[in-house]
């Protein structure tokens, strides 16, 4: 590129969250294990660092496997810059934060009073300290959560829409390079935040403009800049479809389940039916609000029972493990003298499928499964109350009485991606498939209260079971053209 740009562009784009997102500030809500990073105003803001890690952790994958005739590393600096000493390099890429809108779809301004805020029903549901939250734990080999395995997440709702523009000299600037970086934004695995393998922090683009300013023409080119800003986000135009192919983050299975019977997932806070003449309901269904826009003006549901992402993964991780162990021949009896953490720790085979923490970033390694959240269909639910015998006299134990709000065969659809990366073992091929075919024989519980048998589903007659097997075996590479 040459050291004179006499020409940029600018790309603004408004992208809404289309799974809940949880980028934190590493810090403790009050009462709650991790915060959400907030703008001037206290609402939840995308920082241009998050935005930029992502594009550039894809462009290294997608530059790597193209044909370039430059090596990829080159052109990944040359576009996001690097920190080597005297070999530094700026970046191209000039990314400004993701800007939350209000319900009229207009960026809020920095400093804008706390009693405005207020009166905008989506900017006051954002404002509080935690818009949403999902309880996890995790789930040992016997079927009980581990100790200090539980904590909460705060997340932002699903539908929340944010402007941001991104800038680079045109000039000397590769078509080719560039149409491939945009072409990223659309992949499945450009999402922020953490948790994304569960399904959190996906992206929609909404709406997109990409403009090409001339500086030659000084004063106005500027103006042509402030406009393009400044320009109300429900008046930008479709961005142009990148002609790039590739083929990246694919559709692993689609599989549409209904359960047989009443059924249950997570833990909720809120009826989702009317409450019982007989008080309150100890145990209920996990449900969340979402924002909508119909008409381009912002709109809370009313919450609707939604299976987690988290939830479904954890249940297959298990079953995985489990098939994986068979096929390579692991029986419990050549293990009857290891240690329980032993018993505990995943094959590390499975770790190129499922991910792996161990509290170091340089072995940590994040999974190649995206299982997205599903959102639930009912039509009417179901109080369910239990009590406690005594095992001695018969009786009802003393304040052993409580109640579940139950699902009367809800349906939903379980949604698998794989991304792209070398072909997995046949052992894993074969663990991963008989577990697919497990949920589709009902011999999978998804949901809670397998012990009671609230978690049987089968597969819904009505749509078709598609697993895609051909993914698992061939390498799923970005096979670009440039």
């Amino acid at each position: 590129m040459s050291g004179t740009v006499s020409n940029i562009k600018v790309l603004k784009l408004v992208l809404e969250t289309a799974s809940p997102m949880a980028i934190h500030t590493g810090n403790r809500e009050v009462g709650f294990d991790n915060q959400l990073i907030r703008d001037v105003n206290g609402l939840p803001l995308i920082p241009a660092t998050a935005f930029a890690g992502v594009w550039r952790h894809l462009a290294e994958d997608a530059f790597a496997n193209a044909s370039t005739g430059v090596p990829s590393t080159t052109i990944v600096d040359a576009w996001f810059g690097k920190t080597n000493g005297d070999d530094s390099q700026a970046s191209r890429l000039m990314i400004s934060n993701g800007v939350m809108l209000d319900s009229q779809q207009q960026v809020v301004k920095p400093y804008t009073p706390k009693d405005k805020l207020e009166k905008d029903e989506l900017l006051r549901s954002c404002l509080h300290e935690r818009p949403l939250h999902r309880e996890r734990v995790s789930i040992n080999d016997r079927g009980v959560a581990l100790e200090g395995a539980k904590f909460d997440q705060v997340l932002l709702p699903k539908g929340v829409r944010f402007a941001l523009t991104v800038q680079w000299p045109a000039t000397g600037v590769s078509i080719d390079e560039e149409t491939l970086l945009l072409s990223l934004l659309n992949d499945k695995r450009f999402a922020l935040g953490a948790s994304t393998r569960n399904g959190l922090g996906q992206l929609n683009v909404v709406y997109s403009e990409l403009v090409d300013i001339d500086l030659s023409k000084g004063a106005e080119a500027g103006k042509k800049l402030q406009t393009t800003i400044s320009k109300p986000c429900n008046q930008l135009n479709e961005l142009a479809k990148p002609n790039y192919q590739c083929s990246s983050t694919a559709l692993l299975a689609s599989l549409p389940l209904k359960a047989m019977d009443n059924w249950r997932c997570g833990s909720g806070t809120e009826l989702l039916g009317s409450a019982p003449e007989s008080g309150s309901v100890g145990i209920i269904s996990y449900s969340e609000k979402t924002v909508t826009w119909p008409n381009s003006r912002a709109s809370l549901t009313d919450r609707q029972p939604v299976l987690c992402g988290s939830s479904v993964k954890g249940m297959l991780a298990h079953r995985i493990a489990y098939h994986y162990r068979k096929h390579t021949q692991q029986w419990a009896h050549t293990m009857e003298n290891e240690s329980h953490e032993s018993w505990q720790t995943r094959p590390t085979e499975l770790s190129d499928l499922l991910g792996f923490i161990d509290g170091e970033s340089k072995t940590s390694q994040a999974g190649r499964l995206i299982v997205l959240d599903s959102p639930i269909c009912y039509e009417h639910t179901v109080i369910r109350s239990h009590n406690s015998i005594d095992r001695f006299t018969g009786g009802v134990r003393d304040g052993a009485l409580y109640s579940e709000e139950l699902l009367y065969q809800p349906m939903f659809e379980l949604q698998l991606y794989l991304t792209p990366g070398d072909p997995l073992s046949d052992e894993l091929t074969s663990a991963l498939l008989d577990t697919l075919n497990d949920i589709k024989l009902g011999l999978l519980p998804i949901g809670a209260g397998s012990g009671r048998g609230a978690s049987m589903v089968m597969p819904e007659n009505n749509k078709p079971w598609q697993v895609n097997e051909s993914l698992l075996s061939n390498q799923t590479s970005l096979e670009g053209q440039l």
